[in-house]
């Protein structure tokens, strides 16, 4: 009986992947919505695609009674082109296996950086559209993707390349524990505050999983990093829910009403402007 289940359910999928594929399958000049981890491990063979699958959707140990992490709207991605599993050995790709040396805002703790100089491989779990999406249901799909690839494959490290962050492989685990539903601004996105000579800034890591550029704001005193921080972040989590809309956009904090505008696009990230208008 389960047999023919999980074969209706790889038949519904096909079929709402092709209706899908074809109302929304057109390019979209100069968009790409990007979303990849990297899985750490020693195993250097993928699994095969159904015990893969079959951990996804009903072995998914972070399913809730009655409510699937991966169903049928998710599970069209088994099939879609633009989901991509890849295995990069040690050996050819050292350098990748201190993403802290190539990505700034990387942070590894001393644990992450042990576990890593034991793999051998890294598995590249990725989604890439260049269509423009109607629904984020990849940041659904991929993750659950990803816990799963690294449980199947002991896997030691999980590397988010796009919000630029590392997790041991059960501290990513017991994020989807918590809550498997990772369709949510809070599961991909973070503001992260940098340094230049000419002062500070703040910049989202993590709107390109939904095919916007990150934004980040003029130089700031040293001293407005937590208030700058935090309306940068409620406006990042407005663009996730509403990522039409275009401002500009107003947000209370302590006391006073911000004002922000996007402002022009430059080597892949957008410059915002906040205004403060004082309340009476």
């Amino acid at each position: 009986m389960a047999g023919w289940l999980f074969l209706g359910f790889l038949i519904a999928a096909l079929v709402g992947l092709l209706v899908w594929r074809w109302a929304n399958g057109k390019r979209t000049a100069g968009y790409l919505a990007f979303t990849e981890y990297w899985v750490y491990t020693d195993q250097l063979k993928l699994p095969p695609q159904e015990q893969l699958m079959d951990r996804m959707i009903s072995a998914n140990p972070h399913n809730r009674r009655g409510s699937a992490c991966i169903g049928a709207r998710e599970g069209m991605l088994f099939t879609d082109v633009r989901v991509h599993l890849a295995v990069a050995l040690r050996e050819k790709n050292p350098t990748q296996f201190r993403p802290d040396l190539f990505d700034e805002d990387v942070e590894p703790t001393k644990e992450v950086l042990d576990e890593l100089s034991s793999c051998s491989a890294l598995v590249k779990v990725r989604y890439a559209s260049e269509a423009k999406l109607n629904d984020f249901r990849h940041l659904q799909f991929i993750p659950h993707m990803t816990d799963a690839i690294s449980e199947l494959m002991n896997g030691r490290v999980v590397f988010d390349t796009v919000a630029e962050k590392l997790y041991l492989a059960e501290e990513f685990r017991e994020i989807l524990a918590k809550n498997g539903q990772m369709e949510r601004p809070d599961a991909h996105i973070r503001v992260v505050w940098k340094r230049e000579p000419e002062g500070a800034f703040a910049q989202t890591l993590g709107l390109r999983k939904i095919g916007k550029p990150e934004i980040r704001t003029a130089h700031q005193e040293e001293d407005q990093q937590v208030l700058i921080t935090g309306i940068l972040m409620r406006l990042a989590f407005h663009l996730f829910r509403k990522p039409d809309e275009e401002g500009p956009f107003e947000f209370d904090e302590f006391g006073d009403v911000f004002v922000c505008e996007l402002g022009p696009i430059k080597d892949g990230v957008q410059s915002v402007s906040m205004k403060r208008r004082r309340t009476l």
